[in-house]
This record gives C-alpha cells, sequence and structure tokens, in this order.
C-alpha cells in the first residue's frame, strides 16, 4: 500500500516520461480506478500512463468495445491526453508513417481498422489530433459494416484476402480469372492472381538469363521466384526487417544455385557483334568467306558480258568463229567444214 501511495504523488509529467520512453511499454502498475486516499483525492478514474484522476470517464477516456474493456464500463486505460502523446511517439517510431501508426493503436486498444477512416479523418482540419479524428470516423461508411473491434478488422481482411486466392486449378482456368493452368501448375494453389503474376514475370526474366540450366537450377529458379513475391509484397506492407531478411536469403540462394546475371558491359558487345553477324549474314553469305570464287560473280553480269560483248568483238577483231554454246545451232555449212 505504501508503494502505491509513493507511485501516486509523483507528477504526472515524471509518469508520461518514463512511460513514453518505449512505444510499446505503458506503465500499467497502478489500477485506473484504484480509490485514492480519502484525504487527498476522492476522483476514482485513473489514467495509467499519467497517474492524473477525473471523476468522470466520458470526457478524459475514449471508448472501446473490446472485452478486455467491459469491466471498465467500456473505457481505455490511458486518458485523451497521453492517447495523443502516445500517437506522436508512435508516429516517431514508424518514421512518420500515419497508416502504421494508427493500425498499432487500434491493435493495441481493440478499435476497429480500416483505411477508409483514415483518408476521412485527413479531411478534417488539424485542431485535433490524427487518432482523435480517425476515432470520430471509425463508425462510419464501409469501417462500420466491418464490425467494432480490431478483430473484426482481422477477419475482414482474412475474408477480402481468401476472395482473390486461388483456390484450385479448376479456378485458375475459369473465365474470369486471368492466371494461367500453368502458373498454378508451376507454382501450386492459394496465392492472389497479384502473386502469380509477380512470380511468372520474375521467372521468364531468369529464365532468359540462364536458358540452358539444369534441373537443379530449375528448382532454385523457382524458389527465387517465390522469395522475389515475399520480398514485393513485403516492401508493400512497409516490413522493412522482413524485405531485409528475404532479400539476403535472396541473395545467397542465388548464388548458391550458380545463376548467372547479365553483364551489362559484356553483353553489350556481344549484342553489338551478334546484330553485325546477322547484318552479315543477311547481305553477305557466310559461305562467301570460305571460298571468295563460289560468288564472285553471284549476279552473272561478269558471264553476260564475255558471252555477248567480249566474245562477238574477239570474233570482229581476231576473225575467229566462236559461237555462243546456248544459242549457238548448226547448219549444213558446218556439217560440211567438219
Amino acid at each position: 500500500m505504501r508503494y502505491l501511495t509513493q507511485k501516486l504523488k509523483r507528477s504526472r509529467d515524471e509518469r508520461i516520461e518514463e512511460s513514453m520512453k518505449s512505444p510499446q511499454k505503458i506503465d500499467i502498475s497502478v489500477d485506473m480506478r484504484f480509490p485514492l486516499s480519502n484525504s487527498t483525492n476522492t476522483k476514482k478514474y485513473k489514467c495509467y500512463m499519467c497517474g492524473e484522476s477525473w471523476d468522470s470517464q466520458k470526457s478524459h477516456f475514449s471508448k472501446s468495445a473490446h472485452p478486455k474493456y467491459q469491466a471498465n464500463n467500456g473505457y481505455i486505460e490511458i486518458c485523451n491526453d497521453c492517447r495523443d502523446k502516445y500517437y506522436k511517439k508512435l508516429i516517431d517510431f514508424y518514421s512518420g508513417n500515419e497508416e502504421h501508426a494508427i493500425r498499432h493503436m487500434c491493435m493495441e486498444f481493440g478499435w476497429v481498422y480500416h483505411i477508409d477512416a483514415l483518408t476521412a479523418s485527413r479531411q478534417i482540419s488539424a485542431d485535433r489530433s490524427r487518432i482523435s479524428h480517425y476515432l470520430a470516423k471509425k463508425n462510419l461508411g464501409q469501417t462500420a459494416r466491418i464490425g467494432t473491434t480490431y478483430f473484426d478488422s482481422i477477419k475482414f481482411e482474412f475474408n477480402e484476402k481468401q476472395g482473390e486466392i486461388v483456390k484450385s486449378r479448376e479456378q485458375a482456368k475459369s473465365e474470369e480469372s486471368t492466371i494461367t493452368a500453368t502458373a498454378v501448375d508451376r507454382w501450386g494453389v492459394g496465392f492472389t492472381e497479384s502473386d502469380y503474376k509477380i512470380m511468372d514475370e520474375h521467372y521468364k526474366m531468369l529464365k532468359r538469363q540462364n536458358p540452358n540450366c539444369d534441373a537443379n537450377q530449375e528448382i532454385f529458379i523457382k524458389s527465387l521466384c517465390s522469395l522475389f513475391m515475399l520480398q514485393t509484397n513485403a516492401l508493400k506492407r512497409g516490413d522493412s526487417d522482413k524485405y531485409i531478411k528475404l532479400t539476403d536469403q535472396y541473395s545467397k540462394t542465388f548464388t548458391k544455385a550458380g545463376l548467372s546475371t547479365i553483364q551489362e558491359t559484356d553483353n553489350s558487345a556481344n549484342e553489338c557483334l551478334g546484330v553485325t553477324l546477322a547484318t552479315i549474314s543477311q547481305y553477305t553469305p557466310e559461305e562467301y568467306y570460305k571460298d571468295k570464287e563460289l560468288y564472285k560473280d553471284y549476279d552473272k553480269i561478269g558471264e553476260y558480258f564475255d558471252r555477248f560483248v567480249k566474245r562477238p568483238l574477239r570474233n570482229l577483231m581476231t576473225g575467229t568463229t566462236d559461237r555462243d554454246t546456248e544459242y549457238f545451232v548448226k547448219d549444213s555449212a558446218d556439217d560440211v567444214d567438219e
């Protein structure tokens, strides 16, 4: 009893400072409804964080539908001032990310969470803290249809996710689905359409870089695609720790697989050489470089000049009777001469 009395005598600012040292630790050593000494204070509703007491909960504490607050008339254990300060602490903790900070508070105090309520709260002037505006909007629109507690939010998100997940190959083959049966055969069921797309695109990229991979490398490639999909999803969620771990695992798996990457410098040179060879093949056959006599008179212009220009002139100038083998027709005089 003496220990509790000493704790109550500490100043409010001291208790707040101690409780706010970590966003995950709140001083709950004194029950908020613990009756103070009748000689000093008769107020019965006490804040766990700052130690301040009030006669009424309604004006100083926030409501929560979570069952753990039923015995406390449905009010959370910290006052509104401490709630706002705690929210600011979480904003710093999450590097200014309001969505993460509010989700954290909803999880801790059992409030329903939905992005629509956060969006609506941002449209209100900043006369109060963001969490105050959020609490004012959480029971409206889509958020109200989800439920009243954070557990309801989890169920809603799970059901929404389940609606996107492919559960069978037959579902993938349906007209409504954009997922191919090949993708389901390759990756299995239980992923969203977005997951399949991420893995398929990464698979194609790795196969382009490693067209002659063996069976073991094919297994590694599939593992890398799954890791890349998890990396992407972690990045979308803002889970930097998970993303870093997956990136490290991806790097180790890639090294173990012995796969090659596109070397920009070498590849650019190879690509230029390939284009050059293709151009040569298109306009100058490779056989020319093996036997240059083979295509010496490819268009037959030289042969035409010999037959119909040089031969007649030679006959005229020298008196010879060279005849064109293709157009020469023997007559009787020729037979007599022979």
